[in-house]
Order: C-alpha cells, then sequence, then structure tokens
C-alpha cells in the first residue's frame, strides 16, 4: 500500500492507472477510418458515435462522481473499471453496426466517468492542501498521456491487427488499472459532516451552482471539452486525408506517431497554463488564452492548403493553445469548492464539461457532409473553424470574470 505520506508515489500510481484505463480512449477515432465506410456511415453518424463515448460519461457522472463526497472514491474507481471493461468486452464481441458500436462506447464513457475524476478524489481525499493544488494539474495532465498512448497502441492495432483485439487489450489494461487501485490504494474513510454542515444527499449537486466562480470554470470547461473532443474525434482522418493529398509516404504507421505526439505535448501545455495562472491571475491567463486559440484555429486552416510539413505544424500548434487552459480549469473548480462538496463541484464540472465533449464529435461531422464531406481542403478549413468556436466561447466567459474580480 502507499500511503499519503509518498504523496509523489501515490500521485504517480493512480495517475498511471488513470492512464490505463483510458487505454480505449482512440478506439472509435482511430477505427472510424475503416469501420465508417465498412458500416455505411456517413460523417455526422460517425460523429455521433464518437459522441456516444461522451454522452455516457456526462449520464454516470452525476452518480459517481457524486458519490466521492460520501464514499471513499477507490471504490468509485473499480466500479468504473468495471463498465469499461464491460463496454470494451462488448465492442469486441458485439459492434458490427451504428447502435451496437454506439451501446458499447456508452458504457466505456461510463466506466470514464467513474476512473479520471473519482481518480482526482483518489487524490485530493489523501493529499493536504498545498500538495492537492500541485498535484491537480499533474494528474489532469496525464489525460493527454492516456489519450496519445491510446492513439499510439489503437494506430498499430489499425495497421497490424483489428477492432476486435484492439478492444480485448484495453480489457486487459483496464483490469490492471482496477488491480492496482485495489491492492496499492489504502482505503480511506470518508469524515462526517460536523454539526454545523446540512447533510446533503450525494446526487444533490445544487452546491456548485451556488457559487458562480465555479461556474465560470465549469461553463468555460464545457467549450474547451466541446474543441478538444471535436479535434481528437477527426484529427487522426484529418492527417491521412493531408498525408494522402500530398502523396507522402508516412503510412499509417507514420500518422499514427504524429498523433501521438501531437496528443501527447499537450500535456506540457497544460502544465504551462497551469503554472503561469498562478503568477498571473486565473481568470485573465485562461481568457488569452482562449483569445490566442481562436485565432490559432485560423491559422491552422490556412495551413491546411499549404505544404503537408506547414500544415503537420499548424495542427500541432493549434493543439498546444488548445491545451493550454485544460488543467488550469480544472484547478479552478477544485480551488473553488471546499471539502464536503468538492466531489458535486467535480460532478458538474464532468457532466457538463464531457456534454460539451459529447457535441464535438458531431458538430464536426455535420460540418463536414453539409460542407460536401471530407476529401476537400475546404470542408476541413470550415471543420477546424468550427472547432475554434469553443475557445471564442472560453474567452467570452473569462473575460467576464477577470473584469468583475478586477
Amino acid at each position: 500500500m502507499i500511503s499519503s505520506d509518498h504523496p509523489k508515489r501515490l500521485i504517480a500510481l493512480v495517475s498511471f492507472s488513470g492512464i490505463l484505463a483510458m487505454l480505449s480512449f482512440a478506439i472509435w477515432p482511430v477505427f472510424l477510418i475503416k469501420l465508417g465506410p465498412e458500416w455505411k456511415l456517413n460523417n455526422t453518424d460517425i460523429g455521433w458515435v464518437s459522441g456516444a463515448y461522451f454522452l455516457g460519461y456526462l449520464v454516470a457522472t452525476p452518480v459517481l462522481v457524486g458519490l466521492t463526497d460520501r464514499v471513499d472514491a477507490r471504490l468509485i474507481f473499480l466500479g468504473g473499471c468495471a463498465f469499461s471493461f464491460i463496454g470494451c468486452l462488448f465492442f469486441a464481441l458485439t459492434a458490427v453496426d451504428f447502435w451496437s458500436a454506439a451501446l458499447a462506447l456508452t458504457l466505456v464513457g461510463a466506466g470514464l466517468a467513474g476512473t479520471y475524476m473519482p481518480g482526482l478524489q483518489i487524490l485530493n481525499a489523501r493529499l493536504d492542501n498545498a500538495v492537492r493544488v500541485r498535484a491537480v494539474p499533474w494528474y489532469t495532465a496525464c489525460f493527454g498521456i492516456g489519450t496519445g498512448g491510446s492513439f499510439a497502441l489503437m494506430g498499430i492495432f489499425l495497421a497490424y491487427a483489428d477492432y476486435r483485439l484492439a478492444a480485448l487489450i484495453c480489457c486487459g489494461g483496464v483490469f490492471l488499472a482496477g488491480m492496482f487501485v485495489l491492492c496499492l490504494v489504502p482505503p480511506i474513510i470518508i469524515k462526517p459532516l460536523s454539526k454545523t454542515q446540512k447533510k446533503r444527499h450525494p446526487l444533490d449537486l445544487r452546491p456548485a451552482f451556488y457559487k458562480p466562480e465555479a461556474l465560470g470554470y465549469i461553463f468555460a470547461y464545457a467549450a474547451h471539452t466541446y474543441e478538444l473532443f471535436a479535434y481528437r474525434t477527426w484529427s487522426f482522418a484529418l492527417l491521412l486525408f493531408l498525408v494522402g493529398r500530398a502523396d507522402e509516404n508516412f503510412g499509417i504507421g507514420g500518422v499514427t506517431v504524429i498523433v501521438s505526439l501531437i496528443t501527447v505535448t499537450g500535456l506540457l501545455a497544460s502544465l504551462l497554463g497551469a503554472k503561469i495562472c498562478l503568477t498571473l491571475g486565473r481568470h485573465r491567463v485562461i481568457a488569452l488564452i482562449g483569445a490566442a486559440t481562436v485565432l490559432v484555429s485560423f491559422l491552422a486552416a490556412l495551413s491546411l492548403d499549404g505544404p503537408i510539413w506547414m500544415a503537420i505544424a499548424g495542427l500541432w500548434i493549434y493543439n498546444v493553445f488548445i491545451m493550454l487552459d485544460s488543467g488550469a480549469l480544472t484547478t479552478g473548480t477544485v480551488e473553488a469548492g471546499d471539502e464536503h462538496d468538492r466531489g458535486a463541484l467535480l460532478a458538474v464540472h464532468s457532466m457538463i464539461g464531457f456534454g460539451g465533449g459529447a457535441l464535438g464529435g458531431p458538430v464536426i461531422g455535420y460540418v463536414l457532409d453539409w460542407k460536401g464531406g471530407a476529401a476537400t481542403i475546404d470542408t476541413w478549413f470550415y471543420a477546424i473553424l468550427a472547432m475554434g468556436v469553443g475557445s471564442a466561447i472560453v474567452f467570452f466567459v473569462q473575460r467576464y470574470f477577470w473584469r468583475n474580480k478586477s
């Protein structure tokens, strides 16, 4: 067992377990280029299958994350692993069309709801305030490692195997994640409420709506997540299109490496953004990042029609800017909460945030269909602009709170 007396070990263990639990994240963004045509899906359908993953997350979050104020988050994490395991198994054994894939990915998304924020709550309950503030950006940055590792692994299976074997490997990853937490994270007893604190039902999420500053971070996070997961859903397909159009000999393996590196470097951006917020003010920094990201999204869209190296560089820089405010937004919500209601705040943070994520894939799929399909630069130009709308919303929300605080 790793106790709170060794916070770095505990943070590393929980973060690594979260990464293992996320191996399935990219199974659809990668395999959609093969399964979409095979199952005769249009781009909007493909986007909604991606959205099902985040809808599962959204529906399960109020229950699983809200309970962490009353139940040891370690137990919730184990339940989330069980959901993910079942969803990946269903995807491996039963996914043959739109509905079966959407159902399986809904279960996997519910599993993420039980591992991502509850993993953060495992740390919140076992670390003191000073360590907690420093730990949150590191933990949320590991989301980038998990998604990048998932893209790399799924790309290998796309090139050399199939989606069924990939899903079974994901079952093994989430099983190991559960075993690590079960065997190495010590259980704790949640402190009872004091006599002055009103007992709250674990599904009562109203405390989040009584804290305007927390809501500012939450709504900005929803816009950020819309943009991030729209990018994550479609970036693999976009890069394959660009490489094929340029007649470059990258192949699936080369594109997989590029997407994985783009995704993993986002964690460095997340850590950098969180650190800048500590010195220059959270609302101001996030607002400025939002404005800058809108500009970068436009430049990235323009770069698509240039040389392949310019297009890849543009998309890479765009991802860095998207990720700059990721850890800072979640840290803001954590800081706005108290020990007895932090689970409720994180539940609303995740629920509304990933609600935005659920819209990202379908909106871009609709834009692609509306503009004539995913086979022209002009279509992808408008798709990138549609992604950048998320950062525009982040700017306006955080600018409001920045001006009010000033």
